[in-house]
């Protein structure tokens, strides 16, 4: 694969930009060399250092072991860097454009179950090298951005954008450092002097290839950054200082603020996961009833003030308990002893005023918290608190249901003391009632949606008695989802069955559109078919192909051609060519009034609106004229196949049986799978015509990130989407995709289903009237986030 392929972008830049962007990498990848012969030298000189200052004899061999082998394997890893260079940029390019790979220096929530402490060493040891580099080349590498990304005619700065950015020069390092025959000692006090040698020279490359890109013309663009009323404003790049772009592209940037005495660190939470953490369970603590009675009355009373008519949320006094405190288990060490009296002690009183946003303002103060009779307990109780508070602080969440979230922190605590795993396991019902209603709580755009009242009045009386009741395990839970589900059922029934027979419409269309893309193949095979002309050709590949897929489709007899519209074909390609009907006059006279009332039935067969095919019966008309002329009129040659109606997704068509001639193209309307009118209805379909232009800006509670605007993301059933229809947004969810591609059905909370075709999908996006909420459920990303922070809890302790 050559560089330059893969760096092309995906924007059409001015021949200057695009020249300039270019040349960036040869002369980068060349000079890697010397750039890796400086990193190893000056890592050789700090591990030099650092043996000259140790005390013990370990400290001292390990210090030499790894003085000695840089300086053996130095010219090895410079002769093999440029190359990795090249292979990383190439990759980071191939990634950037398919939006669809992670991040080499992420860890998710859900993996760490399957890494063993080597691969958590590595993680953190990779985390800790990009944090170096981050911040080494802050400043710089923000104006570099936005000069790479105006010279990929980018409007706004994309950081993940620069293939040269920090993380593929790490990534080639390690790729080079993996390969060298060294113990794991060695690598692990390799990569810090290596990662501060490597900051330097990058600092110094992005300030070199900044006044490069200066002196070409290029003008840098500003960064995306949008504002309280919905408007995008571009601010332009810092001269110096924090780089405004790649701050968001850093993991440690989005996870939860932890406290110095956490006992969160990356090795610890899957020790935890693993259950190698485990300790004798205490019996459940009953929380104070005073406490926990104000959290839920000042939840109910707001919201019944919010939504007037409302039953208030049910008080449940909670059950008296003889919870006896528990002497606490035998701690790995001293330390960690302390950790968990300071972690206890501190998730026991209220959180401050001034770490809360102005949402949690609005939040009550949290519960007493009875301590942990363990490391383990302990830990789990942390990893829930982080959980909690990052799903209160989604903002996709609305805000009585933030502060449901925080009202049900209280039996989740419990319930971390009986089954300190709980949260590692999808199928838990803790889990999955957390992320039931959070998703489906995306359906509704505002609390004035429709709908939404109804959907907090079942939390609330379902599942609110939870937060003051004694939890002793999953059964408490796994009752309140059923009857959840159970609940959220009987509204969806009605509703499902509207959504079934969308489904089922928009199969028959689909089965329809691949049916008719064979019978064209067949009809282009016939003898004669080049000799007709390219609107006679156009008609019978296109709308006649549905009028014989759909008679097929819809035959109950078994006959080979139902309703005889193949046999037509052959007819009005004879019909077509006044130099063969001039010969036979009668035949044409004893066949015109057969032909035209049969292509008008088989086209009402699929409703098909005969505007569309009034000037390809004004044409046989003149040709069946020319039949009684002298002079011939030769018809255009053709002599290659058409390709097959267009596959969904990215799947090529099949070659032509000969190159000779051009491929006639369809035009849009009969390339795209023609829908019923009737079928529309049913259906709820959008044609391209009716397509909206994003005239209406998105309002800024509901629009995504801005740094993320131009990219085009991938669509999963269940993702919600804002979608603009008839001049206004409106919340939906992707609810099926056809097996081809072909189609896709969206259903809002309130039944309203909008389908569309895959070339409208990715048309809506790049106009902006389709956003994404989001990739990734609510519970699955804080898990995440508390991962990110358990990551970069590693990372400080090591710094």
């Amino acid at each position: 694969m050559a560089l330059n392929s893969t760096t092309t972008p995906a924007s059409h830049p001015s021949d200057d930009r695009s020249a300039a962007y270019q040349s960036l990498f040869p002369g980068v990848v060349a000079d890697s060399r010397y750039l890796m012969e400086r990193v190893a030298e000056a890592a050789r000189m700090t591990l030099q250092a650092r043996l000259d200052a140790v005390r013990t004899a370990g400290e001292h061999q390990a210090m030499h072991e790894a003085r000695q082998q840089i300086t053996r394997l130095a010219n090895v890893m410079s002769d093999r860097y440029p190359e990795a260079l090249r292979k990383s940029i190439e990759q980071s390019s191939s990634r950037s454009a398919e939006k669809t790979t992670r991040s080499l220096f992420t860890v998710h929530f859900d993996e760490l179950e399957l890494m063993d402490e080597s691969q958590i060493s590595d993680s953190v040891e990779r985390a800790r090298a990009r944090q170096i580099l981050i911040s080494a080349v802050d400043g710089p590498l923000a104006d570099l951005d936005a000069l790479v990304c105006a010279a990929q005619g980018l409007p706004s700065v994309q950081p993940d954008q620069n293939p040269l950015r920090p993380d593929v020069f790490l990534q080639a390092l390690q790729a080079v450092v993996s390969q060298m025959q060294v113990s794991d000692q060695v690598r692990h006090d390799w990569i810090g002097p290596m990662a501060q040698a490597l900051g330097s020279e990058l600092r110094a490359l992005y300030l070199a290839q900044t006044d490069k890109l200066r002196h070409t013309g290029v003008q840098p663009v500003g960064y995306a950054r949008r504002q309280a009323d919905g408007q995008v404003v571009y601010a332009a790049p810092a001269g110096a200082g924090a780089a405004q772009g790649f701050a968001a592209d850093n993991e440690f940037a989005t996870a939860a603020s932890v406290p110095a005495d956490s006992l969160l660190t990356l090795d610890r939470l899957r020790r935890l996961l693993l259950g190698e953490l485990n300790e004798p369970v205490a019996p459940a603590p009953a929380p104070g009833s005073s406490a926990l009675g104000e959290v839920q009355e000042d939840f109910a009373e707001r919201f019944a003030r919010e939504f007037d008519g409302l039953d208030p949320l049910p008080r449940v006094d909670p059950p008296a308990t003889d919870f006896a405190m528990t002497v606490p288990a035998a701690f790995e060490a001293l330390q960690e002893m302390n950790q968990v009296g300071q972690m206890m002690e501190r998730l026991g009183s209220p959180r401050p005023a001034a770490a809360a946003s102005s949402a949690d303002s609005l939040a009550p103060a949290a519960a007493p918290r009875q301590p942990a009779s363990g490391l383990g307990q302990a830990l789990s109780m942390e990893v829930v608190a982080l959980m909690v508070d990052n799903i209160a602080r989604d903002t996709r969440l609305l805000w009585p249901v933030q502060q449901f979230v925080r009202a049900m922190e209280p039996a989740l605590m419990q319930l971390a003391l009986a089954d300190p795993r709980f949260f590692s396991h999808k199928e838990h019902p803790a889990r999955q009632l957390l992320q039931d209603m959070t998703e489906r709580s995306l359906a509704f755009d505002s609390t004035e949606a429709t709908g939404f009242q109804s959907f907090m009045r079942s939390l609330m009386n379902i599942a609110g008695p939870l937060a003051t009741a004694t939890i002793e395990g999953a059964d408490d839970f796994e009752q309140v989802l059923q009857q959840l589900h159970a609940k959220w059922a009987e509204s969806e029934k009605e509703r499902k069955q509207e959504r079934q027979r969308a489904i089922e419409t928009l199969q028959h269309a689909e089965q329809r559109h691949l049916l008719a893309a064979k019978v064209s193949r067949d009809i282009w095979l016939l003898p004669d078919i080049d000799k007709v002309p390219d609107a006679i050709l156009r008609f019978l590949l296109g709308p006649w192909a549905k009028v014989v897929a759909q008679a097929r489709l819809t035959d109950k007899t078994g006959s080979i051609d139902p309703g005889r519209y193949q046999e037509l074909v052959d007819a009005l390609i004879w019909s077509a060519q006044p130099e063969l009907t001039r010969t036979n006059t009668g035949r044409l006279a004893r066949l015109l009034p057969k032909l035209l009332p049969k292509l008008r039935e088989g086209l009402a067969s699929i409703d098909y609106p005969p505007d569309r095919t009034e000037a390809v019966f004004q044409l046989l008309m003149q040709l069946h004229q020319q039949a009684f002329k002298q002079a011939p009129r030769p018809a255009s040659s053709r002599t290659a196949p058409p390709a097959e109606a267009p596959a969904p997704a990215a799947a090529p068509p099949p070659p032509p049986l000969s190159s000779a001639a051009p491929v006639p193209a369809l035009n849009d309307d009969d390339d795209d799978p023609w829908v019923a009118p009737s079928e529309a209805k049913e259906s709820g379909f959008m044609e391209s015509s009716q397509a909206p232009e994003s005239e209406n800006p998105l309002p800024a509670a509901l629009a995504p990130a801005a740094a993320s605007e131009t990219s085009a993301p991938q669509l999963a059933i269940g993702c919600w989407v804002n979608l603009l229809v008839a001049g206004r947004w409106e919340r939906t969810q992707l609810s099926w995709i056809g097996s081809n591609g072909t189609f896709f059905l969206f259903t809002s909370a309130a039944g309203r289903t909008q389908s569309m075709t895959l070339r409208l999908v990715d048309r809506l996006i790049q106009q902006g009237a389709l956003h994404v909420l989001a990739q990734h459920n609510v519970v699955d990303g804080a898990l995440d986030a508390v991962a990110q922070a358990a990551m970069r809890n590693s990372v400080e302790s090591r710094l």
